[in-house]
């Protein structure tokens, strides 16, 4: 029993409490990124042997290492050692907090810096006793969730629009729950300066776009959405998505996504679709809206990249009123990939090859619209 109670006044003794505040210069608690607020009880020198001998048989702790994003925009937590936690978001105040139990924070501790226009307020970590919290706090709008880990060494954590909007009256279309919305909205930490490009894969979940010849839409513009971001990512810009899997969302919030992180270029791809007995046409199509004289001419870098590319039929840029190049005060293009109701340019469509082709071309037409611009 003696010797317990030594145990318990030795860890006792070695009580420490650290914490780190990151966030926008925005916010008040900004400022204070590293405190210190306690300091180390002294040891008492005076135990014996034995007692000395005791803290070697207890678990040892887990050393919180590094705060990081990913080049997919996930936040990662990383530490010396496997360890488990546990994690919860509260929706009505936007935070997410994180406990790992027998866990301290490294001195040499990495954090990141989060860029004025994140979604991420601010990122608190604290040494509570022997467990260390984590909170993260979002704007409105915004959630934080756990995803898959890859090791137990770290905890990912994706930030998402928090609901989407209301499906229409009379509509077939449930709702997603909010606790089931997957991974959209993705963050790359790409250089802003470089240039902020938001893509958007058209449809999704319950609404499959353009069917026809055994594929629908949404498979073949989410794969090619992402080829397009890895390829912007490549050439260093910073590229959000609208989605990056099978999910609904409406179209106001496509635009209110655009907005809210202020993208030079917003770029939405589709596949088009034409009544039967007009299996044989074929071709690409850009829209701009009919009054963004910017607009047209960023289509006109991307259409003329995307034929010379493919070899697709020139259907040639247009002017349109879709909401989402309508609604957007940002350079804006909708590019109809091909024709779904055409077999061979379905098959094409539906080609993982010619799914890249397309999007590196969309990409380096975006990029000399882009150094056009001055970027």
């Amino acid at each position: 029993m003696r010797y317990r109670q030594l145990a318990v006044g030795f860890l006792m003794s070695i009580a420490t409490n650290y914490i780190w505040n990151i966030g926008n210069s925005s916010s008040s608690e900004a400022r204070d990124v590293q405190t210190k607020t306690a300091q180390a009880i002294p040891i008492n020198p005076n135990l014996d042997s034995s007692t000395n001998q005791l803290p070697s048989l207890l678990p040892k702790s887990v050393v919180i290492e590094r705060l990081s994003f990913s080049n997919t925009g996930q936040l990662l937590i990383e530490a010396n050692q496997t360890f488990s936690y546990q994690g919860k978001f509260d929706l009505v105040s936007g935070t997410y907090k994180l406990v790992i139990t027998n866990a301290k924070i490294s001195p040499n501790f990495q954090r990141p810096s989060l860029a004025a226009n994140s979604p991420i307020e601010r990122i608190r970590l604290t040494q509570a006793g022997n467990s260390v919290e984590v909170v993260i706090k979002t704007i409105a709008g915004w959630q934080v969730r756990e995803i898959q880990r890859s090791s137990n060494q770290q905890v990912k954590l994706q930030v998402s629009l928090n609901s989407i909007s209301q499906v229409k009256p009379n509509s077939q279309n449930p709702v997603l729950p909010i606790d089931n919305y997957p991974n959209n909205a993705s963050i790359n930490t790409g250089d802003r300066r470089r240039g902020v490009i938001y893509v958007d894969a058209g449809h999704g979940g319950h609404d499959p776009g353009a069917v026809a010849n055994g594929i629908q839409e949404k498979d073949v513009v989410l794969p090619i959405s992402l080829d397009l971001g890895r390829a912007l990512q490549n050439m260093g810009y910073s590229v959000y998505y609208t989605r990056t899997n099978d999910v609904e969302i409406d179209l106001e919030p496509r635009v209110a996504l655009a907005e809210r992180i202020n993208a030079d270029v917003f770029v939405s791809i589709h596949a088009n679709s034409l009544a039967a007995g007009n299996s044989d046409i074929s071709g690409v199509e850009t829209y701009h809206s009919r009054n963004s004289p910017v607009g047209r001419e960023l289509a006109s870098y991307v259409h003329s990249q995307i034929i010379a590319a493919t070899g697709a039929s020139d259907r040639s840029v247009r002017g349109a009123g879709f909401y989402v190049i309508a609604k957007t005060s940002m350079p804006a293009i909708l590019v109809e990939t091909g024709f779904v109701t055409n077999p061979t340019e379905a098959a094409n469509l539906d080609n993982p090859n010619y799914q890249k082709r397309m999007a590196e071309a969309i990409a380096r037409g975006i990029d000399q619209f882009m150094h056009v611009r001055g970027k």
